[in-house]
């Protein structure tokens, strides 16, 4: 027949027993349960950096096509305020003013085709614009350009590749 303990049958000692294992198994489940969130976490933050990794490329690509296309000078610099090795500072001028971008070593295909100065060039020397000082200075001549050249630019190119009027402004 069924050797099961009854409520009316349990001796202390059996009952501890059960307690004992109920008290294992929710620790187990307990570990189990922040074992699964943490592999959520690192799946979740796995996937951010991938998406985020994803966007720098896409900024680093246009970054080097508008460099290539637009800027008076463009040089390359090794990146002396980054601690991990391979990192570069891409430094153009665009409309007289100075913006510059920080390449990490998986986009370095982008700019390989640039001029590659010594951190010390005079030429890699930050002039202390900020983000928003760049950004600002970028829309405002994009504004310009579209108004003085719009899609005529594309069939004004020189030999070199850049934009005539972005050039002789």
């Amino acid at each position: 027949m069924n050797n099961r303990p009854t409520a009316s049958t349990i001796n202390d000692a059996q009952l501890d027993e059960l307690y004992n294992r109920l008290a294992a198994e929710e620790a187990d489940n307990e570990k189990l349960r922040r074992w699964l969130l943490r592999c959520s976490h690192r799946e979740r933050a796995e996937q951010a950096e991938q998406e985020r990794d994803g966007a720098y490329r896409e900024r680093n690509r246009t970054v080097a096509l508008a460099a290539a296309g637009l800027a008076e000078t463009v040089v390359i610099a090794p990146a002396p305020d980054v601690d991990e090795p391979g990192w570069q500072i891409l430094y153009a001028t665009l409309n007289s003013r100075q913006a510059s971008w920080h390449f990490g070593p998986r986009d370095a295909d982008l700019i390989a085709h640039f001029e590659h100065v010594p951190a010390d060039d005079p030429r890699a020397r930050w002039d202390g614009h900020t983000t928003e000082e760049k950004y600002a200075g970028i829309a405002a001549w994009t504004v310009e350009l579209a108004q003085r050249c719009g899609p005529a630019c594309a069939e004004r190119h020189t030999e070199a590749g850049r934009c005539e009027i972005a050039r002789n402004r």
